[in-house]
């Protein structure tokens, strides 16, 4: 259970959209909207766990929308909108997932996970979770959290698009960043004595042997196998 999205973590590119050929993944076969269409893909098509990740939502027109984390062993979260970002109203256009100061971080257990957004012209009555639960499970068991589903959802008014994607093992044994806001890095890839730098130029994570000395974000690894966060701020010619 437990598996993809938590407060601190998910990442994303290109496995997006509705794909025709395939079974809705909840059920949810909404009659066709004139105007309204929707798709979701991710930035990328696998993910360790520990790495943080977003991904991306087109709306053709305005709309509320719901995006709904399937994990492998099948029990449903509703992960937008949420605790941190409740409203689920969207204009048309495309629209980066975490949308505020919060992040998402892969989760186990490994296997494939799905996220399916839906659309709808009018708002639908989900739950949006708590501090200590921003992203509610939809029921106790995998059978029900799909009935909680599909009996929120009309067959009217609303359309649909899901992404598949792979969680993979975390790669090595040191524990995540605490991070809770702004950018999260993955935790693997690296060992004690580097660091991952935050190049909000790129908007991409680097690895640093030693100290960061430009400026942005810095989670460094040290030799006791913890975290050491450090913001470096530079006035006048910066590097």
């Amino acid at each position: 259970m437990r598996s993809l999205l938590v407060l601190v973590g998910l990442g994303a590119l290109a496995l997006g959209g509705l794909v025709q050929a395939q079974p809705p993944p909840l059920g949810i076969v909404p009659q066709p909207v004139p105007g309204l269409s929707v798709s979701i893909w991710m930035e990328k098509a696998q993910y360790y766990v520990g790495e943080s990740a977003r991904f991306f939502v087109y709306l053709s027109q305005p709309a509320y929308l719901y995006v709904f984390d399937i994990e492998p062993s099948g029990y449903i979260r509703l992960i937008f909108p949420n605790y941190y970002s409740p409203n689920p109203w969207k204009p048309a256009g495309t629209h980066v997932f975490p949308d505020g100061n919060y992040v998402f971080r892969v989760q186990p257990p490994s296997g494939t996970e799905t996220l399916q957004a839906v659309a709808c012209l009018q708002p639908l009555p989900v739950p949006l979770g708590d501090q200590d639960d921003p992203y509610p499970l939809l029921g106790p068991d995998p059978q029900s959290c799909r009935t909680t589903v599909l009996g929120l959802i009309p067959q009217q008014n609303c359309a649909t698009a899901w992404a598949t994607f792979q969680i993979l093992p975390a790669a090595m044994g040191y524990p995540c960043p605490p991070c809770v806001i702004g950018p999260c890095p993955p935790c693997f890839g690296i060992w004690p004595g580097m660091c991952w730098y935050y190049d909000p130029n790129t908007n991409s994570w680097q690895v640093v042997i030693g100290e960061c000395a430009k400026p942005g974000w810095c989670w460094c690894l040290g030799a006791d196998g913890k975290w050491h966060f450090q913001i470096n701020i530079c006035f006048g010619n910066c590097p």
